[in-house]
């Protein structure tokens, strides 16, 4: 397919899988791993996730929600939670796309030194702004810390959206130390969510989303820069009814049902109420620098 290198194995054996958008999307036939055919520059990819992106009531305590309310920042505590089952903190821990830095502060009570970058200017001046965390503007790139410098690195939500996870794990394998722990979040390509709804799955956004993940395939590219996984969890996560709404009505646009409970939700004022949700199709990985 005009000389199409896979990422993670390098293969050249690549078919087309589905069409979402008019983006095509193909799985490498050696290693499965499903991506975006052609990637948007950098430039759009920038644009994507400006101010609107992160208004969207989770990902920064804006209209009226509290910061102890807002389902992100419960998701962050309880994922230090579990950070701690493996790592005790009190080191040095990276969170990679730290967004509006809500993970980072849940992180600092935990945590001598933590610090996050993210490619949204925006993203990052909030944080530090109205934060008053250490969010640093920019790529995996821009890392200038020695070899082994941190304990724990993060990536939630962020590997499915880099261009060239290669390189992000490459980097990320240099600067964390031996025995240190990698954990990332990403959607499962073989999940039964996907199976069912094809391509009206919510994880499947092309070109937000440019690579589609498996447990087979992260396994396979962090076993291949020296991480052993440990384990691999479906947690769910909280979110609010007024976001998890908004979510159908994008998917299911002429749906009257969807349409007319979001009607209901919003005369009530029950859209910034949390909710818990699972749909097993989003991994959260564990892993071990050897």
């Amino acid at each position: 397919m005009n000389n199409l290198k896979c990422n993670i194995c390098q293969s050249l054996n690549i078919d087309n899988f589905l069409i979402k958008d008019n983006w095509e999307i193909v799985r490498c036939n050696n290693c499965k791993i499903v991506f975006v055919k052609d990637f948007p520059s950098d430039r759009v990819l920038e644009d994507l996730y400006g101010e609107d992106f992160f208004k969207d009531g989770q990902k920064s305590p804006t209209d009226g929600i509290k910061l102890h309310n807002n389902p992100t920042y419960i998701n962050a505590k309880k994922r230090i939670e579990r950070i701690k089952k493996y790592d005790q903190g009190n080191g040095r821990l990276l969170d990679i796309g730290c967004a509006t830095g809500l993970f980072l502060k849940a992180a600092n009570a935990s945590f001598k030194y933590s610090v996050g970058i993210d490619i949204s200017k925006y993203a990052t001046g909030f944080a530090v702004k109205e934060l008053n965390v250490n969010a640093k503007y920019g790529t995996i790139s821009d890392l200038n810390f020695s070899q082994q410098y941190f304990d724990v690195i993060t990536m939630w939500d962020v590997i499915e959206h880099v261009k060239d996870p290669n390189k992000y794990i490459d980097k990320i394998s240099n600067i964390i130390r031996t025995g240190g722990l990698l954990v990332l979040s990403t959607g499962n390509i073989e999940s039964l969510m996907f199976k069912i709804q094809k391509k009206k799955w919510h994880l499947l956004i092309p070109p937000k989303h440019l690579f589609y993940f498996s447990p087979k395939t992260i396994s396979m590219l962090l076993k291949k820069h020296g991480f052993k996984v440990s384990n691999i969890a479906y947690e769910g996560q909280y979110t609010n009814i007024g976001y998890m709404v908004d979510k159908l009505q994008s998917l299911h646009v002429k749906n009257k049902a969807i349409n007319f409970m979001s009607t209901i939700i919003k005369k009530f004022k029950l859209n910034q109420y949390n909710v818990y949700l699972n749909l097993y199709d989003v991994m959260t990985v564990y892993a071990i620098k050897l």
